[in-house]
């Protein structure tokens, strides 16, 4: 049956939805229920808990802790990274923490010359420093300030013919090839966005490049989307985005040898430099040939072409390939009735240069959280379980403090770890989180919990009031139900603990831009990451950190008390659901897309489309044998995961009926069973990358920070491996199997013929 569309009755039927959305939320603020995961009387005693911590957290401190940790350049090696490290740790122990700071050996690469000029009548060369700003005293430094460039890049020196290939990825090299032309003996040209920089260089090589430029397009970060530095947050001209190559081998003594000996990264040879979008606007402006695909077009004021003939150029690194120490603050406050039960909250502490939305602020709001909480803990409220906060190193040059750190406690993290919370960036504006779907209701009954400065409402309404916009629009979903966690990917401290360890995680941040993009970071990785910029439009009088900082200090105190672990199945059982659909959806498309795809090939479709003055040959045929992978026991696997999930919901809310925790051999029953959840979705690893290991969520393999849900049957998948795929089903469902029988085991600790 097709029913009619009437636009009047659609809209008005949505506003009502959306002010009986808003009434309910605003009615379910003044009706306070216990933290989930507490029962009884301790929900208010955690509330009152956090009314404390709230009291701890003083404004004066942010802003002398922000202006110390900033005031001079904290990349690896540098003299104010090691003394931040050093403060960070003395800080900790004057806060009453039981402080270590462990040291890790990690291969370093900078470049101490670096060329990129353009050939010809008209020669160019880029610059790689950038200008002091005026109203900015931090700007003015020169000393220990790293030049825009890629850390890694391998030695090499050529001149070569230049060509724009866009963001430089799979996609832009096939529709290159469709132009009839290549990168082959070329050095390319590409934009700094669409996925994490290490990808792009090895793309270009695989595609037969010489060499690789990286830059930022003002239409991603520059006057496209605002004033410009410093009359607007936005990069200005000459801001270049620093960046890393590097791969987890630089922490090995052995293969880091043999990297320093050849001076390049494995399956990496060809010279990488990062520029600013007022050098590559000469460099692009040189460029003849076809005007370029219309998506290629960034923000310049003018035509782009993809060149590839004309134009040359010549490009030049060699780097200082030599070993630093990374220097990772471990702070611990011992639990006083689950000592071994770690909660661990982690940020990092390098930087590329002065780093204040880019980590400092998320340390600020550590140090805060550590301050109220260590004080509480001399008055002898104690959290039930152990706080290890971690200040970390090195994950600018590739998430490498955090990974040597867990690699040498990894069977104590096994054994112990019970949660992580992560930052990284943050300033003002909408609450962020990702992470496992599990922790839905712990942030958001945390979100519930805590004021938006802006407009005094909670962060949680503010959020949904965002989500009800979108939904409005019909550019999300309905926000009705818990606050959705995107999941974990990659670009941070937490991929050991989730992706490798299989430890619920979670990434929390505050954010956004002037179009609501709560991932921007307007002048990320440069030196006017500074704290004049931040104060004036990272945080103005930086009441965000202080939220940050009260939102973190709830995660882990609830975490830490929490009668029973505040994990709710229930929610990832739906989104694993959810993904199974995705991923059956996607294999059919992939066939269904590649006979369409071929189909046009045969009736010349492509070639009669074609713009003529494009000079567009006819793309390749496709692979169009696409078996449709039988899902079955799959989604076996999630229904009884589902059903496991709603029994365990019942028998939480029985037992919270009860209106008493009493039974300390219970809850120690049922929280180690629901411990054994997350883990039980690890594998063995996936094929070609068997450091990971988590078979619901991971990295993509195809650009970088996306995440692959299912990753072990998608990669199979992408790779056309039908026989591998089927395999990763089965290994897939069987580790959903488990997780039920551990969460039936929760549940069944619950029960009161079992108690």
């Amino acid at each position: 049956m097709i029913r009619s569309f009437h636009p009047s009755r659609s809209i008005a039927a949505t506003a009502i939805l959306l002010l009986t959305a808003i009434t309910a939320w605003a009615q379910e603020s003044t009706q306070v229920s216990p933290p989930y995961g507490f029962i009884g009387a301790h929900g208010e005693q955690q509330r009152a808990l956090e009314r404390r911590v709230d009291a701890g957290i003083e404004s004066a401190d942010l802003d002398g802790w922000l202006k110390r940790l900033t005031s001079a350049p904290n990349h690896i090696g540098s003299i104010h990274n090691k003394e931040n490290a050093d403060y960070i740790a003395s800080q900790f122990r004057q806060f009453g923490w039981d402080t270590r700071v462990e040291t890790f050996r990690v291969l370093v690469a900078y470049p101490d010359r670096q060329k990129f000029e353009l050939l010809g009548e008209h020669p160019y060369a880029a610059n790689f420093t950038e200008p002091a700003v005026e109203g900015d005293p931090d700007t003015t430094q020169r000393k220990d300030v790293l030049p825009g460039m890629e850390a890694y890049s391998a030695d090499g020196d050529v001149s070569a013919p230049l060509i724009y290939v866009n963001q430089g990825l799979t996609a832009d090299y096939d529709e290159l090839a469709r132009t009839g032309l290549d990168v082959k003996g070329k050095i390319v040209l590409v934009r700094s966005s669409g996925a994490g920089r290490w990808v792009k260089p090895r793309l270009a090589e695989k595609h037969g490049a010489v060499g690789i430029v990286i830059f930022s397009d003002p239409g991603e970060d520059g006057y496209v989307k605002g004033d410009v530095y410093p009359q607007g947050a936005w990069r200005t001209p000459r801001t270049i985005q620093r960046g890393t190559l590097g791969i987890d081998d630089t922490l090995d003594a052995r293969a880091g040898a043999r990297i320093q000996a050849q001076k390049k990264l494995p399956g990496q040879s060809i010279p990488v430099v990062t520029i600013g979008y007022g050098d590559a606007e000469v460099f692009l402006r040189a460029l003849g040939g076809p005007q370029v695909p219309s998506r290629w077009q960034g923000g310049l004021p003018f035509a782009y072409h993809i060149g590839g003939s004309g134009a040359r150029a010549h490009l030049a690194v060699t780097s200082d390939w030599h070993w630093e120490t990374l220097y990772n603050v471990i702070a611990t406050l011992r639990g006083s009735d689950e000592p071994d039960q770690w909660v661990l909250r982690g940020v990092h502490h390098d930087a590329w240069v002065f780093g204040a939305w880019d980590p400092l602020a998320g340390t600020t709001a550590m140090l805060a959280e550590a301050k109220a909480i260590g004080e509480l803990y001399r008055q002898g409220v104690k959290p039930r379980r152990t706080l290890v906060f971690a200040s970390w190193d090195g994950e600018e040059l590739g998430i490498l403090g955090s990974r040597a750190w867990t690699d040498k406690h990894a069977d104590e993290l096994r054994r112990k770890a019970v949660f992580y919370l992560n930052n990284d960036t943050t300033s003002r504006g909408f609450l962020s989180a990702a992470g496992a779907p599990a922790l839905a209701r712990l942030i958001g009954g945390v979100a519930a919990d805590v004021r938006d400065p802006e407009t005094g409402a909670s962060v949680e309404n503010r959020l949904r009031a965002k989500l009800a916009v979108a939904s409005g629009e019909g550019k999300g979903p309905d926000p009705a139900n818990d606050l959705p966690l995107s999941p974990l990917g990659t670009g941070s401290d937490f991929v050991a603990f989730t992706h490798h360890l299989g430890i619920p995680s979670l990434h929390v941040r505050y954010g956004y831009d002037r179009d609501g993009d709560e991932q921007s970071v307007p002048v990320y990785h440069s030196l006017y990451d500074s704290y004049t910029h931040y104060q004036r439009f990272g945080d103005p009088g930086l009441k965000y950190i202080d939220a940050l900082a009260k939102t973190d200090a709830r995660v882990v105190l609830r975490v830490a008390n929490a009668d029973l672990l505040p994990w709710r199945y229930t929610d990832q059982a739906n989104v694993l659901g959810k993904d199974i659909d995705a991923l059956q959806a996607y294999n059919r498309k992939l066939g269904e897309q590649a006979r369409k795809h071929n189909a046009l090939l045969d009736s010349h479709a492509y070639a009669l489309a074609a713009v003529s003055w494009r000079g567009q040959t006819e793309p390749g045929r496709l692979e169009d044998d696409v078996p449709v992978i039988d899902l079955s026991a799959l989604r076996d696997a999630q229904r009884r995961f589902a059903d496991s999930a709603q029994a365990y919901d019942r028998a939480y809310a029985s037992y919270e009926d009860t209106g008493t925790s009493a039974g300390t051999k219970t809850l120690r029953r049922a929280n180690d069973a629901l411990r054994q959840v997350e883990p039980a979705l690890l594998g063995e690893g996936l094929s070609g990358r068997p450091w990971y290991r988590h078979l619901l969520a991971a990295p993509s393999l195809k650009e970088g920070y996306e995440v692959s849900t299912l990753p072990a049957i998608r990669d199979a998948l992408d790779q056309r491996k039908w026989s591998d795929a089927r395999t990763a089903v089965t290994r897939t469902a069987q580790a959903v199997e488990e997780a039920s029988r551990r969460l039936a085991a929760a549940t069944d600790a619950l029960r009161p013929d079992t108690r």
